[in-house]
């Protein structure tokens, strides 16, 4: 399949709380991808936000139905939401506009919640 990435942040100072959620949150996003998703394309993008990132795997497979959340097996995806949380963010799992499913995690780069 192919990868694509992009990004508009540049240099950046981030704490390692926030840098290890969102590299976990990469790696679990691509892992299920590759595992459940069927997608021939893979679409990643960093970018700053107001007081923050926001990344965002895009792909092209079959997508997700109902509450991505809700599934007892959906360990990972609970343990994505989690960290992004622990860095005082949001994470979230919606359909594609042609298709697929988007992770979006919002980080902020102000104090996180304790």
């Amino acid at each position: 399949s192919e990868t694509a990435v992009s990004t508009d942040v540049g240099e950046l100072q981030i704490d390692a709380d926030r840098s290890t959620a969102l590299v976990r949150i990469l790696q679990e996003s691509l892992t299920n991808v590759a595992r459940h998703s069927g997608a021939a394309r893979v679409q990643v993008s960093l970018r700053r936000s107001a007081g923050g990132l926001v990344l965002e795997v895009a792909d092209n497979g079959r997508g997700i139905a109902g509450d991505p959340f809700a599934n007892i097996k959906s360990l990972g995806l609970v343990g994505m939401r989690e960290r992004a949380i622990l860095a005082g963010g949001t994470l979230d799992i919606v359909p594609g506009p042609d298709g697929g499913t988007v992770v979006r995690a919002a980080i902020p780069l102000g104090t996180a919640r304790a």
